[in-house]
């Protein structure tokens, strides 16, 4: 049995799903150490905060910051700069003092910053298991100019995280050619498909073309909107023709066809599998559990949110679903989007249905534990 630490990035929830993935297939060979802060600590606490088979720390993290519903750049970038010079410092001495303690035999992180200087500190290596990392190991020559441009411009912030791991495993709903540069340092899986869905998937049948969940309520949508969204989506939302579930918004009152729901994990995977199609925030986790179970997306995200924007856009490419920015969308978008998504679900079942990166990450990760037999350390061997 080997000692596993895992770190991730906070916000969100995508970062905390492709960690769990891995948690439940491997909890019974391995020791696991969590290290999550924000969303991803709040989001993995209802699992294993009173687990006793896995360990879960809570540490500090980045966060976007917003103003009046849209991510302010300017202050992000202060945020981040804050917490690089006042919360990084003492949370790296943290995480080196537990690779000391629990000397793991596989350290791995999920753009999450200090763990990662922990590591560099005590000369330990490191994996890194991300989405973000595709902004600079992709050849994203098919985006438009804009979105090229930004992609580079926001790729500048991945190496700011880390750049020292020993292998990049970019976990990604959509496939894209590596530059030359990436081509023997990073490997591509699917997406982290976590245990609720696959199971509930199974059950219901859905990895087999051209078949959809029984149920007795009228063919509704899935939405999942982030809390900061604004609140006028809704008002477009509520003149939808069918029901529309709303989670991440809290539970609200009725409006129209739109019922809002709290956030519950079993709950909205029951919902995922059983809806028509989604309307949701471009995160690069929904959208691969969405091409995973054949469901096809209209997808919302944020003018200033570039990965989004990026994810959104091959999600067209794909054909498997289409977009419009979260600020310009308007009930008749909704409208076009409702007849096509039978030609969607096709593209979905004859490209990705069931696609998932989980097993082949494993390989790699035992790969690592088979073949890299790690020194043990101690304070007295840093340099």
């Amino acid at each position: 049995m080997a000692v596993l630490f895992m770190s991730m990035s906070g916000e969100g929830r995508g970062h905390a799903t492709r960690v769990r993935s891995l948690v439940e297939k491997l909890r019974d060979r391995h020791e696991i150490h969590l290290f999550a802060p924000g969303d991803a600590y709040q989001f993995l606490a209802a699992q294993y905060l009173n687990d006793p088979d896995v360990r879960l720390v809570e540490i500090p993290g980045l966060k976007f910051h917003y103003v009046r519903g849209k991510i302010h750049l300017l202050k992000s970038i202060v945020e981040g700069f804050r917490y690089k010079f006042s919360q990084l410092p003492p949370l790296v001495k943290s995480l080196k003092a537990e690779i000391e303690h629990y000397q793991p035999d596989l350290i791995l992180t999920d753009f999450e910053p200090a763990l990662p200087r922990a590591a560099d500190l005590l000369k330990r290596p490191y994996l890194s298991l991300t989405h973000q990392h595709f902004l600079v190991s992709y050849d994203l020559s098919s985006l438009p100019l804009h979105l090229r441009f930004f992609a580079r411009f926001t790729g500048l912030a991945v190496p700011l995280h880390y750049s020292t791991q020993k292998q990049t495993i970019v976990s990604s709903f959509f496939h894209a050619p590596f530059r030359p540069s990436w081509q023997d340092k990073a490997v591509s899986v699917g997406p982290m498909i976590r245990p609720e869905v696959r199971e509930g998937a199974i059950r219901a049948g859905l990895l087999q073309p051209d078949s959809q969940p029984a149920s007795n309520e009228e063919p509704f949508l899935l939405s999942y909107l982030r809390k900061q969204s604004r609140v006028d989506v809704i008002s477009h939302l509520e003149k939808s023709s069918i029901p529309i579930k709303v989670y991440g918004l809290g539970a609200r009152e009725p409006r129209g066809k739109i019922t809002f729901h709290e956030v519950h994990p079993q709950r909205f995977v029951d919902d995922l599998l059983a809806c028509h199609a989604v309307v949701s925030a471009a995160g690069n986790q929904l959208l691969g559990e969405c091409m995973y179970l054949g469901k096809p997306v209209l997808a919302l995200p944020e003018t200033w949110h570039h990965e989004q924007l990026t994810n959104a856009h091959f999600l067209r490419n794909m054909k498997c679903g289409d977009f419009v920015t979260l600020e310009r969308f308007r009930i008749q978008d909704l409208e076009n989007f409702l007849p096509h998504i039978e030609e969607y679900r096709t593209q979905i079942y004859q490209t990705c249905l069931g696609r998932d990166g989980t097993e082949d990450t494993i390989q790699i990760l035992e790969e690592h534990l088979q073949h890299s037999a790690p020194v043990k350390t101690t304070g007295s061997q840093v340099a």
